[in-house]
């Protein structure tokens, strides 16, 4: 009877020990799963979705996903209307702290994870275990040594592997999918490109 009472104590002592040895820092938690998928997107400022010019012949297909089957070809110069995006995030921007960063309790060494780009400087990070959706990045100097606008607290030493899917109808009424690739005019209406400011102000019912 006398041995229990010092079992229990060996017990407390074990628990505590490893209790101790636990990593505490929540950095440790597990990233997104990937590919990290946006529905819906535009992923830059004055993105939108409208009639947008073909730039060079395209192959739409049934849908962005791997078992995507050829639907139609666009020909250079048709006019089509935007529908949807999908954002794929194969592979984020890593990207290593410099300074401290009291905002995002990050300090030199720690590396923060970059997602979709949203514009003007803003993107979708995940650092600490949790999503800081649309963060100003004005701080992270590119590889390029661009981008930085204040502080330069960070840098990416990698960068991602990432692919913007658009969802178009053409003049017929057919839609398709395709992987942008600079191949449609006309997607950014803060351009002041006069073409297509006028393509979007006509009247009349849509494509």
């Amino acid at each position: 009877m006398v041995r229990l009472p010092f079992l229990a104590i060996l017990c407390l002592g074990a628990c505590a020990l490893l209790a101790a040895q636990a990593p505490a820092n929540k950095s440790a938690l597990p990233e997104p799963a990937l590919p990290v998928i946006n529905l819906r997107a535009c992923p830059f400022e004055g993105c939108k979705f409208r009639k947008w010019i073909v730039l060079k012949e395209v192959m739409l297909y049934s849908n962005w996903k791997e078992d995507r089957k050829p639907v139609v070809t666009l020909k250079k110069g048709e006019v089509v209307t935007g529908i949807t995006g999908v954002h794929i995030t194969y592979e984020p921007d890593r990207i290593q702290v410099l300074q401290p960063l009291p905002e995002l309790q990050l300090q030199p060494g720690d590396i923060l994870l970059r997602y979709m780009y949203r514009g003007e400087g803003f993107a979708d990070v995940w650092t600490k275990g949790r999503w800081r959706k649309q963060f100003d990045c004005s701080f992270i100097t590119e590889k390029n040594s661009t981008g930085c606008l204040f502080d330069c607290a960070a840098k990416v030493v990698s960068e991602g592997r990432k692919d913007w899917w658009v969802q178009v109808k053409n003049p017929q009424g057919q839609t398709g999918w395709a992987k942008s690739e600079d191949q449609f005019d006309c997607i950014d209406s803060l351009s002041g490109d006069a073409k297509c400011d006028a393509l979007n102000s006509l009247t009349g019912p849509p494509l």
